[in-house]
């Protein structure tokens, strides 16, 4: 503001006067409170508009990483349903017996078959496979033995041509990794 000089007229225009210039001043402080507010608040929308920014990243980074750990958590928990069911004997070897007879026979110019389950397992493959008579033939000529050291629903399968070895447990590994993998493509 310039420099002001008001020169009464008479009293009561010296009163208006002051009025009118206190509030020309009170105006000029409204104003300048006002244009504060304003530029904190453009302040504050700006650091708004910038955090909200930066939400998506952070947001995709916690989604990666809840991701990660339910797909861990969903291997963990097929990994003990799967060794419960080996340990409870529900998963049946017979396909893969069945499977290593039809193609140990087929591949193999010596006719010496051994095939190796877990003891618990060996009977009742034995019983199922007298049940499939194409295979009868098949099932006489191969040594079937007992081994403690494979798991229940393991295979092992030995001929003079080469070696078939079948494990559920080896079977999920694979398959967990293949999914960890592309668990982790996808969050890319």
């Amino acid at each position: 503001m310039v420099g002001l000089r008001l020169l009464p007229r008479h009293p009561e225009a010296d009163t208006d006067a002051a009025e009118r210039v206190r509030w020309l001043v009170q105006l000029g402080e409204e104003r300048q409170r006002r244009e504060a507010e304003k530029q904190s608040v453009s302040q504050a929308a700006q650091s708004i508009q910038q955090g909200v920014a930066g939400l998506a990243k952070v947001v995709n980074e916690r989604l990666d990483q809840v991701a990660a750990l339910a797909v861990e958590l969903g291997l963990q928990l097929a990994r003990e349903l799967v060794g419960d069911a080996l340990d409870k004997g529900l998963v049946d070897p017979t396909p893969t017996v069945v499977r290593c007879l039809r193609d140990a026979v087929q591949g193999s110019t010596d006719s010496s078959l051994k095939v190796y389950l877990h003891p618990d397992d060996l009977g009742i493959v034995l019983a199922r496979l007298a049940e499939i008579p194409d295979l009868a033939s098949l099932v006489t000529a191969t040594d079937f033995q007992p081994d403690r050291a494979l798991q229940r629903g393991a295979v092992r399968a030995e001929t003079g041509s080469g070696r078939l070895r079948y494990d559920p447990q080896e079977v999920f590994a694979r398959m967990a990794e293949a999914v960890r993998n592309v668990a982790a493509e996808a969050s890319l």
